[in-house]
């Protein structure tokens, strides 16, 4: 379970409004890349590879619609099954039970995020729903090669604030609860399906972690709240004696450790100075770690075990751009490889390789995920380092329009991500990619509070969103001064805490940008934190104090004074709202309370409300219409080129325009 409260995750999207006049690109363009291409699901995403290497399952479009699909290494489809469109993909994807013959895919209603576990059987085409709660959330904790026809979940059916554990048997259905929890916002189960570690929120924001001894809790680790962000314990090694997590106690940026339990002493297997560990991959068998990523402006892959070093030095000079490796098999010697460019869709690779002989290495491209768009010139994006106006370091990148010219500034958009403790990198970003085929350069900025750089930075945001909003404003000038962006043409878009930031630069910064796109964003601080799903509330103690302590006074002045509701009447630029109506995260509320207050002081804004949608948009009609959207008002207001928009590809979408014209 993630113990972080996160208002929204990477930004994604962008949004709309009206304009009859369509401009076509000059012959200094390189062409519209139609929407149909560029907003497509990928023709294969959430790719993974069974424990025995021998199959790959992925995500595949259907239409509209989405197919697990499962195939041999030859590219022969064994199977496929119909799923819903929901947010899980992108946080769960798929996951292959040990039996190698059974699949687990979430799904949840209409973007609620009460995911339910659904199991697919490979062999018969079987399906079952394994945890069938209404109104409850469940997700996997751990799968294990010593049981696999049975894994360990978290569900909080009991009750909402809190998540149980429960053995659950995927053949039988069988279900039974193994851990009742009533003060536990995570816990780590051993391969063996044991309880080792328990992870407590306490009230300051601080985190104690418990080591389970004969059912009983003992203080294993206290976590300092200014590390809580940085810091966590992830999983046990395969036989049960070794802990491994990360920690920042030691220094600004945090450390990949392994704890033996026995001796309880500590161990850095890596560490950075440059910026945190932000992912990292293990052995299938001992779980031990083997290669981690690094990721300050451009990722970077680091073997730090011996045996594999020449794998990693071979993937780097074969791919030659950032890459993950997705899946091991048991035997490690066939690796999925996800290959990332920023100018480019995600390919896949097979990668073998014989341990004993080191020269036995292979490489083969499976697929690309789009390839239609492979067909297309697609933008470079660029890292680039700004100075905030109190001397932090800005993390940032920048992918200039297509028909940019050295020396003529351009139009451009700041996109702003959500979180706010997520992050921007370098990668391929279909968002980014429309816009700067349709004429606008476009600026990602990571302010203080995104992660990957270090706690001083993340802390850095808390009770300072005012020091956020300067931050991104410090990246818009920073592009006007080095003559990237025109100063009267820069505008801000964002999902989540980056559509608040939408709301906010309008509101508190009224003459920086000439207009705004706000997906899912808050717009009343006092109000939101009212409304977010019960589970959140035993680790509300980040957002308090980031945000505001609506439990104080002086917190409850904060969040209002930083609540762009506040400042309605300062906006005075073009403004779109989109809203998914089962929001669980940023309730409906919020948008509709933004646009009433600003219909009764006079104010033009557009209002697009999905009813079938929660926090982000899934289904690809209404992906599409609201992409659609937004081309036509960023072609409005800032004059760039727009695809138009015709009645079929609006078919099958939800959109209802509760205010103002598109």
């Amino acid at each position: 379970m993630l113990k972080k409260v996160c208002i929204c995750m990477m930004v994604f999207g962008m949004m709309c409004d009206v304009s009859s006049k369509t401009v076509k690109p000059d012959k200094s363009s390189s062409g519209l890349i139609p929407r149909s291409v560029l907003l497509a699901k990928p023709d294969r995403f959430c790719v993974t590879m069974s424990h025995d290497g021998s199959k790959i399952a992925y995500m595949a479009r259907k239409g509209d619609e989405v197919e697990v699909c499962v195939e041999d290494l030859s590219g022969k489809l064994l199977i496929k099954f119909p799923v819903k469109p929901s947010r899980s993909f992108g946080e769960f994807g798929l996951r292959w039970m040990y039996t190698d013959n059974h699949i687990l895919v979430l799904q949840d209603k209409n973007g609620d995020e009460n995911y339910q576990i659904h199991c697919y059987d490979v062999a018969s085409g079987k399906s079952k729903n394994l945890t069938p709660f209404e109104g409850a959330k469940s997700h996997p904790n751990r799968l294990s090669r010593k049981h696999p026809r049975e894994l360990i979940i978290s569900c909080n059916k009991r009750d909402s604030k809190w998540f149980d554990a429960y053995r659950v048997n995927i053949e039988s259905g069988k279900i039974d609860l193994v851990f009742q929890n009533d003060e536990y916002g995570n816990f780590i189960f051993d391969p063996d399906f044991s309880l080792r570690i328990a992870c407590k929120t306490m009230p300051d924001g601080s985190e104690e972690y418990y080591e389970i001894i004969d059912g009983q809790p003992k203080l294993f680790k206290k976590v300092p709240f200014e590390d809580s962000k940085n810091t966590m314990l992830l999983y046990v090694s395969f036989d049960g004696g070794t802990l491994y997590g990360l920690d920042s106690s030691g220094g600004d940026k945090n450390a990949l450790v392994a704890y033996d339990l026995k001796s309880k002493s500590s161990k850095v297997l890596f560490h950075s100075d440059l910026a945190d560990v932000w992912h990292f991959n293990y052995d299938p068998n001992t779980y031990v770690p083997q290669m981690v990523t690094v990721d300050y402006m451009v990722p970077e892959v680091v073997a730090i075990a011996s045996e594999i070093s020449g794998d990693a030095d071979y993937l780097k000079s074969k791919l030659n751009c950032n890459y993950t490796v997705l899946d091991k098999n048991l035997g490690n010697n066939r690796w999925l490889i996800a290959a990332h460019r920023d100018d480019a869709p995600c390919r896949y690779y097979l990668y073998e390789r014989n341990p004993q002989k080191r020269t036995s290495l292979s490489l083969r491209l499976l697929f690309s995920a789009q390839p239609e768009l492979e067909k297309y010139q697609l933008q470079k994006m660029t890292p680039v380092l700004v100075k905030s106006r109190d001397g932090l370091d800005l993390v940032c990148y920048l992918t200039k329009s297509v028909d940019f010219q050295e020396g003529h500034p351009s139009k451009m958009v700041v996109l702003v991500h959500g979180g706010p403790w997520a992050r921007d990198d370098l990668g391929f970003y279909k968002g980014v990619q429309l816009l700067a085929n349709r004429g606008y350069s476009v600026l990602q900025v990571n302010y203080r509070g995104s992660l990957g750089f270090g706690k001083a930075f993340v802390n850095a945001a808390n009770g300072n969103l005012d020091k956020i909003r300067n931050d991104i404003v410090d990246a818009a000038n920073w592009a006007i001064e080095n003559g990237i962006a025109h100063k009267d043409q820069v505008a801000i878009m964002g999902a989540s805490f980056g559509g608040y930031s939408a709301l906010a630069g309008l509101a508190f910064t009224p003459d920086v940008f000439c207009c705004g796109v706000d997906i899912v964003g808050p717009s009343n601080w006092l109000t939101m934190v009212k409304t977010v799903p019960a589970y959140w509330l035993p680790h509300m103690a980040d957002f308090y104090k980031c945000i505001g302590d609506p439990n104080t006074e002086e917190g409850r002045e904060r969040m209002l004074a930083n609540s762009p509701i506040t400042r309605v009447n300062d906006i005075k630029k073009p403004l779109i709202i989109f809203q998914g109506e089962h929001d669980p995260r940023v309730n409906k509320a919020e948008s509709d309370q933004m646009v009433a207050t600003m219909k009764k002081n006079g104010l033009d804004v557009v209002y697009v409300l999905y009813p079938d949608e929660g926090h982000g948009f899934q289904r690809d009609p209404n992906v599409r219409s609201y992409f659609a959207f937004t081309e036509k008002f960023l072609s409005k207001t800032l004059g760039g080129w727009h695809e138009p928009i015709n009645d079929k590809e609006l078919e099958g979408s939800s959109h209802k325009v509760l205010e103002g014209k598109i």
